[in-house]
Parts: C-alpha cells; sequence; structure tokens
C-alpha cells in the first residue's frame, strides 16, 4: 500500500440498505500507511425548518421516538432521499409534520449530526409567511403540534433532559444568523 495518500479509500461495501441508510465498511489508508476498516452509516442527509409566524410565535412539535422510549421537543425534520433538494424536503416536513404551509425561505446553514459515524449532512432553513393546513403523518410518526412564544420554544428545548441534538443545533444556525444582524 505504498505511495497512497493517508485515508484513501482502498474498497466499500454495503452491509446493510434500506431506504433511509445505507451500513457500510471501508477499508482505507491510515495514516502510518496500514489498512484500516471504518464501519458507518451512509444516508443523503436531513432537512428541518424552524417556523415563525409575523407574531414572532412558532410551531413546535412533541415528537415520540422509538429508540430512546421518549418524547421529544423538536422542530419538523426529516430525512432526505437519495438527489433530493434541501429545500424540498424542508417544505415537504414542515407541511407533514406540523402542518404549515411558508412562503417565505431563509437557509440558516448546516452541520453534520453525527460526524464519527454517519455521512448525513442536516439543513436547516427558517420559514416565513407561514399559513396552517392539517398533518400527514405516516403511520410510524407520533407527533402534536404545539404553537408557543419561541422564547417558550427555546426554553421547552434547552431544558429537556435528553435534548434532540438537530433542534439544539438548528437553534444555534439561528442565533448565529440572528447575530449577523438579521431579524425574524
Amino acid at each position: 500500500m505504498t505511495g497512497r495518500p493517508p485515508f484513501s479509500r482502498l474498497s466499500r461495501e454495503v452491509l446493510v440498505q434500506n431506504p433511509w441508510h445505507r451500513y457500510g465498511k471501508d477499508r482505507y489508508v491510515l495514516q502510518d500507511g496500514s489498512e484500516g476498516v471504518y464501519y458507518y452509516i451512509d444516508m443523503p442527509g436531513s432537512c428541518a425548518a424552524i417556523p415563525v409566524f409575523a407574531d414572532g410565535s412558532t410551531v413546535f412539535l412533541r415528537v415520540y421516538r422509538y429508540l430512546l422510549g421518549i418524547e421529544l421537543w423538536e422542530f419538523p425534520i426529516g430525512g432526505m432521499q437519495e438527489g433530493e433538494d434541501p429545500l424540498a424536503v424542508a417544505r415537504k416536513e414542515l407541511h407533514e409534520e406540523a402542518g404549515l404551509y411558508a412562503s417565505e425561505w431563509t437557509a440558516l446553514g448546516r452541520f453534520a449530526p453525527y460526524k464519527g459515524a454517519s455521512t448525513e449532512i442536516c439543513h436547516f432553513y427558517l420559514a416565513r409567511g407561514i399559513t396552517e393546513d392539517h398533518q400527514e403523518l405516516e403511520a410510524s410518526e407520533r407527533i402534536t403540534v404545539h404553537r408557543m412564544p419561541f422564547a417558550e420554544a427555546r426554553r421547552l428545548l434547552v431544558d429537556q433532559e435528553c435534548g434532540d441534538g438537530q433542534s439544539l443545533a438548528g437553534l444555534m444556525l439561528l442565533d448565529r444568523w440572528l447575530a449577523r444582524g438579521n431579524v425574524l
């Protein structure tokens, strides 16, 4: 393996695949030139919306998370399929999970929620110009919608004993956007 730069992929194997994830195993070159093995979750990404009404209130979701066996406060967030546009997914998730449409969208940024074990990148958007409709949940989803002042949503998110990492990161992206002189 001499001559190959560190972290060069030697091979990729898909161990398990479903509609949302591929569980992979790569062989690659380590810094010392030896061969390493890396197991990971390969996924197209996720998208989220922070909805803000004209009066400054927001919609926050109470979502039952099967793997954890608990309910969490979250912004509308959903997974992408290969080739989907992040904004289109954020729009879809806002409608399906919260029953809302938005006429104005602002990209807040993106982040890697689980960088050591997944290729996922999460895209966050600010959604304004909100109109209400109805939820269109999947059978696997148990989500209730709660409209509240933004300060209350922030408190609920930050004070959770087990917080939703994506929503917390989205809040930080919003705070960064606001710190640049933008206003809700």
